[in-house]
């Protein structure tokens, strides 16, 4: 499966003809529903790559957007949203987010913004340019939040990733 969702970001990428992402779309959507033995959905449009699945969902490229039903109680940095998986089978997402803020200035949000909302801080590492954050609410929510300098764009890389275990306790 992963290797076809490259396949067919490397055609987005490389701009091809419409005629070629309808191909590329329709190759995608047997080689997952070969693997996953589920109904799949590809839609390549404007430089966006959207995978539906009876699992969840992957959106990447360029105007992407946090799912509807993403967490309200999750704070989410202002920044250009590079991608979003929601998982159907056990409401968990990941987003990652492209800021200008710096990874001490996003650390500090978190910390204070997920505080704010409920959230009990579980984690905090530091590793130079980055850092992970791990939060809980109740027994059985999870967030985690993954800080990263990228030195070749001067922004900053945040990965959330939030999950519900009913089971957990």
């Amino acid at each position: 499966m992963v290797i076809a969702i490259f396949a067919v970001m490397a055609l987005v990428i490389s701009g091809a003809s419409g005629c070629e992402k309808k191909i590329a779309e329709k190759i995608t959507e047997k080689a997952i529903e070969g693997a996953s033995n589920s109904g799949v959905d590809v839609d390549l449009d404007n430089d966006q790559i959207t995978i539906n699945t009876n699992s969840g969902s992957f959106q990447a490229g360029e105007n992407v957007t946090l799912p509807d039903n993403f967490p309200s109680d999750v704070y989410v940095i202002d920044g250009d949203i590079q991608s979003a998986i929601t998982s159907a089978e056990n409401g968990s997402f990941s987003v990652s987010i492209e800021s200008s803020d710096s990874v001490s200035e996003v650390q500090a949000k978190y910390t204070q913004q997920m505080a704010d909302e409920g959230w009990t801080s579980s984690l905090t590492m530091n590793y130079g340019d980055s850092a992970s954050l791990g939060f809980t609410k109740g027994e059985t929510r999870t967030a985690t939040i993954i800080i990263a300098a990228n030195n070749d764009t001067n922004k900053t890389t945040v990965s959330i990733t939030t999950s519900t275990n009913e089971d957990f306790n």
